[in-house]
């Protein structure tokens, strides 16, 4: 076999492209790291300049936060203020005072319901008593039912929602009198005589009743979840009017108004 010239060229040329086909996987397999690195950089980077962009591993728009812990579906109100009567209550009802306390789930931020127990308390006008010849008394009405909360505003510090629904409510009407029991004496004030209430009669009836209303919230902080809030409701009680058989006060309608702390 000769030996020339021609034959050199042609064995480096060999030499020259398996080195290449050798030397090729691992460039690409370094290029293609390379770009991974430089991908991973850039994502975070646009991350931290842009936290609400998504991207690998991270949340998107479509993320919530009640996705993390059973504790963020829990929700909780707790709040008193003053009910005004309405139509044919003014005759039995003064404005009182109303009491709220109530628990239950949030399905997400925006809708959830609550289990709530409320406590109404109001006395009877004086011209009322005089007409049928009492000295005092007052109305009581407390409820437990099932109350549906939708939010329609949760962005930002200020938010809204609207709530209703029903359940048991019980009304007793009660009428009382003074009673002297003695005086009463201290080293300040002197004497003076004491009285207690005493129970001269009372009826009472149980029915259902609905309510509904709206409400306002602010945030205690920008992304917490404790809100105080005012709330305006409508309450009306089917209970019954006086019959020959029965003695009643006729349904109930009021405005309770109430201030407090939601969760």
């Amino acid at each position: 076999m000769s030996s020339g010239p021609g034959s050199c060229v042609r064995f480096a040329l060999m030499v020259s492209a398996l080195s290449s086909a050798l030397l090729l996987p691992g460039a690409l397999v370094a290029q293609v790291s390379s770009s991974a690195e430089n991908h991973e950089a850039f994502d975070a980077l646009v991350q931290d300049q842009y936290p609400n962009q998504g991207g690998y591993n991270r949340p998107n728009y479509n993320s919530s936060h009640y996705n993390n812990s059973w504790t963020d579906h829990l929700a909780i109100e707790a709040g008193a203020g003053f009910n005004v009567p309405a139509g044919n209550t003014t005759t039995w009802q003064d404005v009182g005072y109303s009491i709220n306390l109530g628990g239950g789930w949030m399905f997400n931020d925006r809708i959830g319901v609550l289990a709530e127990y409320t406590f109404n308390g109001a006395n009877i006008p004086q011209d009322t008593l005089t007409n049928i010849g009492e000295p005092q008394g007052h109305v009581h009405v407390w409820s437990l039912g099932l109350e549906p909360i939708v939010y329609y505003k949760t962005s930002g510090r200020w938010g809204g929602y609207v709530t209703g629904g029903g359940g048991f409510y019980r009304k007793v009407t009660t009428f009382t009198q003074p009673v002297y029991v003695g005086d009463y004496c201290d080293y300040f004030y002197g004497c003076y005589p004491v009285y207690d209430n005493v129970t001269l009669s009372h009826f009472s009836s149980n029915q259902g009743g609905l309510n509904f209303g709206t409400g306002l919230t602010y945030k205690l902080s920008p992304d917490g979840k404790a809100k105080l809030f005012a709330e305006a409701r409508y309450l009306w009680v089917d209970s019954p009017k006086t019959t020959p058989s029965a003695v009643g006060t006729g349904t109930v309608g009021t405005f309770p108004v109430t201030f407090g702390f939601r969760w």
